[in-house]
């Protein structure tokens, strides 16, 4: 809860917060446009083609190769790793449809977000692969997307991943 000082006097506000983004609203209003703009960004359009299935799987199996590829053995690679893979418009929302939360016009750029307990099996549903995060090497070592750690501390947020 957020307080405003008018003329000495403390009035309460309540946050109004898109809960994937955490974008803050000032107005009811501001929130339910930013809803009906994600909702508008996730109905295909006339100029979006629908592929097969086939095609789509494979688009599927290729991303999650580069997602393996960037996971790395050493120690020394810890940290955040960004995936950018060249696709159509068309690849994109045969996977992601359903999920996509923002556009860039001027990139021609789409984004998705993944964040909480739910976000590893959330892209695993999306992808058809429970193991899309995993990368195992010899010895019986293994590299794995994390996007979740429990936090002892309320004031802690969970992780996000950006598509």
């Amino acid at each position: 809860m957020t307080d405003f000082k008018i003329k000495n006097k403390t009035l309460p506000c309540k946050t109004l917060e898109c809960k994937l983004c955490n974008k803050i609203y000032k107005r009811p209003s501001g929130l339910k446009k930013h809803k009906k703009i994600i909702q508008d960004l996730n109905t295909i359009k006339p100029s979006i083609y629908i592929l097969p299935e086939k095609a789509i799987e494979e688009t599927r199996q290729m991303l999650v190769y580069h997602i393996k590829e960037k996971l790395k053995q050493n120690s020394r690679h810890v940290g955040n790793v960004s995936v950018t893979i060249s696709g159509t418009k068309n690849q994109f929302f045969g996977i992601f449809k359903g999920y996509i939360h923002n556009y860039f016009p001027k990139s021609g750029t789409y984004k998705c977000i993944f964040k909480g307990a739910d976000a590893y099996s959330t892209l695993a549903y999306i992808l058809k692969d429970e193991n899309w995060g995993v990368k195992y090497f010899l010895q019986h070592q293994k590299t794995f997307v994390l996007f979740y750690l429990p936090s002892t501390n309320s004031n802690n947020q969970d992780s996000s991943g950006i598509i």
